[in-house]
């Protein structure tokens, strides 16, 4: 398998928590003996890439900051710059809101007569029910866009456990307001496109890793990669089975990407 860069998700693909899966240390030795690039795309936005950057740091793993991290708020940030937005109000946490407001003006509260150009929504654990209020509000009585960081219904953390996550978040609000909102994350194929052109790649030679079918896997399949699908995190087997988008490949933990990829 010719592979020059890897995509990889982060949460249930190669971590829960703060338990980091058998094999994934030995993984990024092999990649970087290979010389095969690597992406950590995550579509939390709750969290700054730092924040990311230093979990890796210590579980051990060579990366970098600049180069080897990506999320849905930088994609977001992008969007709503190509939308030439200025004020907008938003749902997420204090991190995410402190990075948009470095790009634009944050509007803190509902008001029929403030003019805004968006409306935002990321995932948070800091959720209160008046931001929820006010953002449903606004799109209720504002004609300006409906964005969402990403899609994802629930969030895996241990036990195999989950909490709710910005996709349940925007459904309460569709079910409000009537508006849907536009998902910039994954399964968006933009960004694949994306990291292709800066690591300088054919699509051909990408390979999308990650637990999530609807996320991970639907993103390399609308961009047209191949895709790896872990059965580590949320999705088992038999999701798989019925899951319209096939990912290319199956297995159970990445540990066996090595392996995987010498084929």
């Amino acid at each position: 398998m010719n592979k020059k860069l890897v995509v990889f998700d982060m949460d249930g693909t190669l971590y829960l928590g703060d338990n980091l899966f058998e094999g994934v240390r030995e993984l990024f030795e092999y990649l970087d003996k290979k010389h095969i690039d690597f992406v950590f795309f995550t579509n939390n936005s709750s969290h700054d890439l730092d924040s990311y950057y230093k979990k890796m740091s210590n579980f051990g793993i060579r990366c970098d900051l600049e180069k080897n991290f990506y999320s849905s708020a930088e994609v977001t940030i992008g969007h709503l710059e190509d939308l030439k937005a200025k004020r907008i109000y938003v749902v997420g946490n204090k991190c995410f809101l402190d990075k948009l407001s470095k790009h634009f003006e944050i509007v803190d509260h509902f008001d029929k007569n403030e003019s805004i150009d968006a409306v935002v929504c990321g995932f948070t654990t800091e959720l209160v029910y008046q931001s929820l209020k006010d953002a449903c509000l606004y799109l209720e009585t504002k004609d300006v866009p409906f964005i969402a960081t990403n899609g994802d219904y629930r969030c895996p953390i241990e036990d195999g456990l989950y909490i709710p996550d910005c996709g349940g978040m925007i459904e309460w609000m569709r079910l409000v307001t009537g508006k849907k909102a536009t998902v910039l994350g994954k399964p968006n194929p933009e960004i694949i496109d994306y990291l292709a052109k800066r690591f300088n790649v054919d699509k051909k030679e990408v390979l999308v890793v990650g637990d999530r079918l609807y996320t991970d896997i639907l993103v390399g399949v609308n961009a047209g990669v191949d895709t790896l699908c872990v059965l580590s995190g949320e999705s088992t087997l038999e999701d798989v089975k019925a899951y319209p988008h096939k990912p290319t490949y199956i297995l159970d933990s990445v540990k066996d990407l090595p392996d995987l990829l010498e084929k």
